[in-house]
């Protein structure tokens, strides 16, 4: 190519990488031309093995069917263009921790400059050392890992507070007035699902609040069958508090067949206020965790941080409640949830 152009292979190298050597624009225009002719493309793998970066990062989601993975895709990728000039690979792992780590051990043969762990709503705990083995030997490489959710592990973590968002649930169904609820969570067997829960069932025991909790799938469909069999254990119970949108979708889809009122019979709120809550007929009261905002910042930590220096501790990402018509103060059947406090529509650390 060099040849083609009429200069030598260094003066070539400088104009392809943009090196801010001085060359004339004539000559620039000559290499550029050459380069399309031939068909040239920069080799990012050995740009990165000369200690360069390659402008890729790594982005592992837990389901690409899940609404609220969809929304980190959408802002990573977004973001990655238009403020990185860079581009995300997207994994989908389908709730599989091997998958998981698999997709980690191919990110790392292709030398990304970054991976983001959006993926670990799932199963965290049965196969964590090998998880942890394999980050530690992205960061031995300098890749640099960041998480969107807490992994017990040395990364740094862009996350709501989970602890608080449980406290916020809490604090809005005491404040309404129910006293026997029924809480469909996700999966059990992962950090932010335990920190939620736990922070949650301490402040509503504290208050004389009788609930029964049932761990499923974050899934419309599992959110339908376990509003089925939550309510025909407990016909008293006034309201369903689901661990995510998904799940509060489907116990919306199912309540309406069977002509059951929402809120006035049963009030539900779920979780992440992604497109599924606007979905929702009547629109679903849930809590906001800027699940976009937590990735723009992973990413910008990313494209910013030093893979030598001692890791950073992440970044608390606000949560707020927000109010639809799902969800009524007992007593007043039908009406729309009164306004919790400040303190319980908005948790930040």
């Amino acid at each position: 190519m060099a040849r083609k152009a009429q200069v030598s292979v260094s003066t070539a190298a400088r104009v392809l990488r943009n090196s801010g050597y001085p060359v004339g624009p004539k000559l620039k225009a000559r290499v550029d031309a050459a380069a399309k002719t031939v068909g040239y493309v920069p080799n990012l793998v050995a740009r990165r093995l000369r200690g360069g970066r390659q402008g890729i990062v790594g982005l592992v989601i837990g389901d690409m069917l899940d609404a609220h993975y969809g929304m980190i895709a959408e802002s990573v990728t977004k973001w990655a263009e238009t403020a990185h000039s860079t581009f995300a690979i997207v994994c989908n792992m389908q709730r599989d921790p091997l998958l998981e780590i698999k997709y980690l051990r191919k990110l790392l043969e292709y030398r990304v400059d970054g991976i983001i762990l959006a993926g670990g709503g799932f199963d965290q705990w049965t196969h964590h050392e090998i998880l942890a083995e394999t980050v530690d030997e992205l960061k031995r490489s300098g890749i640099v890992v960041a998480s969107l959710m807490p992994r017990d592990m040395q990364v740094p973590v862009f996350s709501a507070d989970n602890q608080g968002i449980g406290i916020t649930k809490a604090k809005f169904i005491v404040e309404n007035g129910h006293t026997k609820i029924g809480i469909l969570l996700g999966p059990a067997r992962n950090n932010m699902t335990m920190q939620r829960m736990q922070a949650m069932t301490s402040h509503l025991s504290g208050h004389m609040v009788d609930y029964a909790i049932a761990n499923i799938d974050s899934t419309p469909e599992a959110g339908a069958l376990g509003a089925a069999e939550m309510l025909a254990r407990n016909p008293d119970f006034t309201a369903l508090i689901c661990g995510s949108d998904a799940i509060a979708f489907g116990v919306i889809n199912y309540l309406r067949g069977e002509n059951i009122d929402i809120p006035g019979r049963i009030s539900v709120m779920g979780l992440g206020n992604t497109r599924l809550a606007t979905l929702c007929t009547p629109r679903l009261t849930t809590v906001e965790m800027n699940f976009d905002r937590a990735g723009i910042a992973a990413l910008d930590f990313i494209m910013t941080h030093d893979p030598s220096a001692s890791d950073a501790p992440g970044e608390v990402v606000p949560h707020s409640l927000v109010l639809g018509e799902s969800f009524a103060r007992l007593g007043d059947t039908g009406k729309p949830a009164a306004r919790a406090s400040r303190s319980s529509r908005s948790a930040r650390s």
